[in-house]
C-alpha cells in the first residue's frame, strides 16, 4: 500500500492488493471521514426532463463513514455514509452516497485519533518482503 500523510490526522492511501484492502478494512471504522473521488447523478428540474434521467458528474466528496464492507471475491471495499463535503454545490449535504474502492483508487482516510495499530497496519503494509533464492545443481559436479 502506498501511504502519504497528508497532516497528523490525514493519511493518502492507495492499495495494491487483496491484503491492502483487507488493512483498509480493519482501519476504517465508523464516523471517520473519507475523501475521495467519485460520480453521482444529479436530477434535472426541468419542466419536460424525466424523472428518472440525470447527469452523472464527477466529483470530490467527503463522507462520513456509517458502514464498511468487504467483497473479497471481486477485490472492492465498499464504503457508505453521508457527505459531509463535496466539490460541487448541487450535491446536497447530508444526502446517502457510497464508495467502491478498487486496487490502485487513492483515497484520503480523516481521524480524530489514530490508534497504534493501525498506524502498524499502515506501514506493515508499506514494508516489501524481498528474499533471493539460490539454486545449486549438483549432478554436473565432476569428481576426480
Amino acid at each position: 500500500m502506498i501511504t502519504k500523510p497528508i497532516d497528523e490526522n490525514s493519511i493518502s492511501v492507495i492499495p495494491e492488493d487483496s491484503e491492502d484492502l483487507l488493512n483498509l478494512r480493519r482501519i476504517i471504522k465508523e464516523n471517520d471521514k473519507v475523501i475521495g473521488d467519485t460520480t453521482r447523478v444529479l436530477k434535472q428540474d426541468k419542466d419536460y426532463s424525466r424523472p428518472d434521467k440525470g447527469e452523472r458528474i464527477k466529483i470530490r466528496i467527503a463522507l462520513t463513514v456509517e458502514k464498511i464492507s468487504l467483497d473479497g471475491v471481486l477485490d472492492r471495499l465498499r464504503v457508505g455514509g453521508t457527505i459531509s463535503e463535496s466539490s460541487n454545490e448541487s450535491v446536497p449535504h447530508g444526502s446517502h452516497h457510497s464508495f467502491i474502492i478498487k486496487l490502485n483508487d487513492g483515497i484520503t482516510i480523516s481521524k480524530k485519533k489514530w490508534l497504534p495499530i493501525e498506524k502498524k497496519l499502515l506501514e506493515s503494509s508499506n514494508n516489501q518482503v524481498s528474499f533471493v533464492l539460490v539454486a545449486i545443481d549438483t549432478s554436473l559436479l565432476l569428481v576426480s
